[in-house]
Order: C-alpha cells, then structure tokens, then sequence
C-alpha cells in the first residue's frame, strides 16, 4: 500500500492542475436573468464537440461548465491509471484503466441523454395536440409554438422556447424547427418536425395532421413500453453474463492475492485478456444492438 501513496498524490495534484486550468479556461461566472438560458463558455464549446458536450450536459440537467466537466474527467482517468500501476502493479493495465474512466463518463452522459429524448418523446403526443388546437382555434403557427412553450411541460416547454426565441431573432419557421430536431435526439420528435415542414411547404391541413400524428405517436410509444418489457429479461442476462468474468477475477484474486498480477505479467497473459475483452466487448454491442427498441 505504500507504493500508492505516492500515486495518490500524483493523482491528487493532476486533479488539481486540471481542474484549475478547466476553472480559468471557462471564463468568471455570467449573471443571468432569471428564466434566461445562459450560453456555456470556455474553450471546450469553441469546437463542434465540446458544442455537442455543453448541449448534452444541459439535456441532463448536470449544471456542470463542460470545460470543469472535461477536466474532471480527463483527472479521474489519470488517477485511476496511476492507481492501477502503483498498487496493483499492473503498467499493461494502466492505460486500461484510464479508458474504462473515460468510457464510463461518456456512458453517463448518453444515458442522461436518452433519459431526456425518452421524457420529451413521451410528451411529444400531448405538445401536437396543443399544436393541432391552437390552429384550429385560428392562431398561426408562430403563435400556437408560443402557447405551447408557455403550457407543455418540461423539458419540452424549454425546447420549444428556444424555438420562440430563434422566432423572435428572425429566423424562419422551417430552420428553427430543423434546429430542434438536430438537437434533440428523439426519432419521434423528428417525424413530428418532418411532417410539420412538409405540411408548411406544400400547403396542406397543419392543424388536422398534428391531431393524427398525436394518436400515431402515442401509439408508437405504447408500443416501444410493450417492446422494452418484452426484452427485459434478454437484456438483463447479457449484462449478468458481461460481469462474470469481472466478478470471476475478484473471486480469484480474494482466494489467492496476486493471481491476476501474475496472469498480466506473464508472456501471453495480456495478449489473452485483451482479446477476451474485446470478444465481450463485441457480443455486448451485437446483443444491445439487437435488444434495441425501435417501433
């Protein structure tokens, strides 16, 4: 154990290092009215992934500048792999550490990402038919988008607020309306879009599809619960069968320390795990890819 104490305060001080440059790099904080959206800053957003990370940490709700987020990250990788290499002793293992770090923050944020697609597609039926009454009622569309913002809940009352404020600043209907789709990704929020671009450019009866689309899309989504309930059980016992060979190591190493060092540090104990990972890793995406649900 004294072996990772030094890496520990390794670790401690990379921490440190990066998380003040990721405190500095985003910028002093900006008051904002109450209500008003606050655009991320820093030099992460400066590029179109770090666009994309600031876009999904606000979808999940985290409140994390995504320079202090990247930081953050990029530290628990170092620190794990210093651990890694400093108390179990395993230098091969090390860089696998670090990804699995990297990999499991990215997995947080994808999930937090679905969660938010699958709350706003779930009110997406009850946001057409608000639409598809206001136009009946004879309001335009800008102004049914407006009415909607103010009375669908959240998040979809967000989302479409930023439409009405695109609205506001000049822009046309159809674009604000592709910029919503692009930045949520929910397949039925973009058929919903699809089709109110395409009733907007040929002319047809908007207030009529948006009520048929509402029943469509509600039974769509009753059929993705029936679909997810019905792959539970198959889902449920890959990921059981994916931990075995986790669990099957720390058994081996509680029975009898330094088993798994050993097996590491032996000629082609290394090459043996990494192809046993990545024959998991490949049978883990083939069985998510086929328990995906898509109605």
């Amino acid at each position: 154990m004294s072996a990772g104490v030094p890496a520990v305060l390794a670790g401690a001080s990379v921490a440190l290092l990066v998380l003040g440059a990721g405190r500095l790099l985003g910028g002093p904080p900006v008051r904002t009215a109450p209500g008003e959206r606050r655009e991320p800053r820093g030099l992460v957003v400066r590029c179109a992934p770090g666009a994309r990370l600031a876009e999904r940490l606000r979808r999940a709700g985290l409140g994390i500048p995504p320079d202090a987020f990247a930081a953050a990250v990029i530290a628990a990788a170092v620190i794990a792999g210093l651990l890694v290499w400093a108390v179990l002793r395993l230098p091969l293992a090390a860089p696998a550490a670090a990804a699995a770090v990297l990999g499991a923050a990215a997995g947080v944020v994808r999930s937090a990402d679905r969660r938010y697609a699958a709350r706003l597609a779930a009110q997406l039926p009850g946001t057409a038919q608000l639409l598809a009454s206001a136009l009946r009622a004879g309001l335009s569309l800008r102004q049914a988008l407006t009415r909607a913002a103010r009375d669908a809940p959240e998040p979809t009352a967000a989302e479409l607020r930023r439409v009405v404020d695109e609205l506001a600043l000049g822009t046309r209907v159809e674009a604000a309306l592709d910029g919503l789709a692009e930045r949520v990704p929910s397949r039925e929020l973009r058929v919903m879009v699809t089709a109110i671009v395409v009733q907007l450019r040929t002319g047809g009866n908007l207030a009529r599809a948006l009520a048929g689309m509402a029943v469509r899309l509600e039974e769509r989504g009753r059929l993705a619960q029936e679909l997810r309930g019905a792959t539970a059980q198959a889902r449920l016992t890959a990921w059981l069968v994916a931990t075995l060979p986790l669990a099957g190591a720390a058994m081996a190493e509680v029975a009898a320390p330094g088993t798994v060092g050993r097996l590491m540090s032996a000629g082609v104990g290394p090459v043996v795990v990494g192809v046993s990972a990545a024959l998991y890793a490949t049978g883990m995406l083939l069985v998510r890819r086929l328990g995906r649900v898509e109605p």
